[in-house]
């Protein structure tokens, strides 16, 4: 688990309450292009993308540029992480926290640690 004090606490939150946007979380196990994306979730492809950058400004879903071998290049959406903690805190904020997918063992121990010792 990392803790992004950067994150936008309110365009996860308005990414996760919008049903299409969390049809594309569930689609993006892999790395997909946003015509592949509205296929499956059965959604026009202008909606597709308007859903894709709500979740990019959320940063729960970031893109990769496949080069193919006639030069080209296409653009696939992949999602950024596996998870969303949200707590109150003392101060009756809320505090979100993303589990990323490339976050190693290591990682998640030290932002564990960074944790607990801010509540001590």
């Amino acid at each position: 688990m990392r803790r992004d004090e950067e994150l936008d606490t309110q365009a996860v939150f308005d990414a996760l309450a919008d049903p299409d946007c969390r049809a594309i979380l569930a689609t993006l196990d892999q790395p997909r292009p946003a015509k592949q994306v509205a296929d499956e979730c059965d959604m026009a492809q202008t909606s597709t993308y308007r859903k894709l950058e709500q979740l990019s400004e959320a940063d729960l879903v970031s893109e990769e540029t496949e080069v193919r071998s006639d030069g080209h290049h296409a653009t696939r959406y992949v999602r950024d992480c596996s998870g969303v903690f949200v707590t109150l805190t003392d101060e009756d904020r809320f505090d979100v926290d993303v589990l990323r997918d490339q976050e190693t063992p290591d990682e998640r121990l030290a932002s564990l640690w960074t944790r607990i010792s801010e509540e001590l």
